[in-house]
């Protein structure tokens, strides 16, 4: 196949003062081994120096600088401008590896492959590796237990797909367009996990997660887009337990998030507002008991309250002493995490949906999924490579 016949590939940039990291992401794209490539850079008219560099590269970069309303609507705008058949990104505290397009592109044999995921190292703003990201198989399900995060950077996608799900369309949620994208991906079409480091991804201080407004309203984002899924007419159709399960999924990693770097202000707020986003629906119940964050405390209570019970109600101001302490040493009461039994429920009715879109292959990876979470399948008969560890692993020097 000669260079004008194989498929065109953009790879897109959204930046606003890109810093010193950001000659090593344009040059990453720049010595990708495939050959037929187009960049794609959208710059929110930067003032550091950034705009200079990007423009040093010539006509090698389609550049456009202009203001926008944030990440959210740099990205839809440098997305919207690709005309490659697939697409990925690089942003500038990123780099692709040097053969992750021509992995990309022979990994899109199939056509009902809509998009696909792979592996990542992460690195500190200096590009220093200190961990891998393992992606695994993707399932919508785990995505919105908030267990499963595809790095973006490692991530391609069919442009053809994006057009179906409305990529041109004016409905998009800016408080979490990269969230809403992996959505209406995984309603639509089917994912395909590629076990190869495709890119690096940095982490640091700077990032959007760590900022409390950011991360505040991101989360919001989040949770308005599983209310729709779980929805009469979403993906899932009217499945309001679906939609709690997924809050409290969210709710337990972004707060453990915020506690572990170090901002406990912004964690009661994310708590918060998962509470008051659960308060606008009526009660849902998993095998008749209220599930929400007293669920386990109900499960082991009788129904009608003790005399002991009462006196210690009063005696301690409505609550028991156990419950005083369970409160200093848990600060975010929270039900407990989908045993295995509830995961292959929840991971049977993804795949009824996919089936239900003729998503062929997703279904038969969900199907997979719930097989293993039931005992029924081993994950090697299931398909999963078992000679790798799933998720983050520390990279020591």
């Amino acid at each position: 196949m000669t260079t004008a016949e194989q498929p065109l590939v953009s790879i897109f940039m959204f930046v606003r003062n890109g810093g010193k990291s950001l000659r090593r992401a344009i040059d990453s794209v720049m010595a990708q081994t495939y050959p037929r490539i187009e960049f794609v850079v959208q710059d929110a008219v930067s003032t550091d120096g950034t705009l200079d560099l990007l423009r040093s590269y010539g006509d090698r970069i389609k550049l456009v600088s202009e203001p926008d309303s944030g990440p959210s609507d740099g990205l839809l705008r440098a997305i919207r401008r690709c005309k490659g058949a697939l697409i990925g990104s690089c942003l500038a505290d990123e780099e692709l590896m040097p053969d992750a397009v021509q992995r990309a592109v022979d990994a899109f044999e199939d056509p009902s492959t809509g998009a696909i995921t792979g592996d990542a190292l992460i690195t500190d703003l200096e590009g220093k590796a200190t961990g891998l990201w393992t992606s695994g198989p993707f399932t919508l399900v785990e995505y919105l237990l908030a267990d499963y995060s595809p790095y973006f950077v490692s991530s391609f996608f069919r442009r053809s797909t994006l057009l179906s799900v409305g990529l041109l369309d004016d409905k998009w949620n800016l408080n979490c367009v990269e969230f809403e994208l992996w959505c209406r991906i995984a309603s639509h079409s089917h994912i395909k996990y590629v076990p190869h480091i495709l890119a690096k991804y940095a982490q640091h201080p700077g990032q959007l997660s760590n900022s409390y407004n950011d991360a505040l309203i991101h989360l919001e984002g989040r949770l308005a887009n599983i209310a729709a899924l779980c929805a009469p007419g979403g993906f899932f159709d009217d499945r309001p337990l679906l939609r709690d399960l997924f809050i409290w999924g969210h709710a337990r990693v972004f707060c453990n998030h915020a506690v572990v770097v170090g901002n406990p202000e912004l964690a009661r707020a994310e708590y918060a507002l998962v509470k008051k986003t659960l308060m606008e629906y009526p009660p849902v119940f998993l095998e008749g008991v209220q599930y929400d964050e007293n669920y386990e405390q109900r499960l082991v209570e009788p129904q009608r309250p003790s005399i002991w019970r009462t006196l210690g109600g009063r005696i301690f101001g409505g609550a028991r002493r156990s419950d005083q302490s369970a409160a200093a040493t848990q600060p975010f009461a929270m039900p407990p995490r989908p045993d295995d039994k509830l995961k292959a429920a929840m991971h049977a009715q993804e795949a009824l949906g996919h089936e239900a879109r003729g998503n062929l292959l997703a279904a038969r990876n969900s199907w997979h999924a719930a097989s293993v979470a039931a005992g029924l399948l081993t994950p090697a008969e299931a398909g999963y490579r078992t000679d790798r560890k799933y998720g983050w692993s520390s990279i020591t020097p």
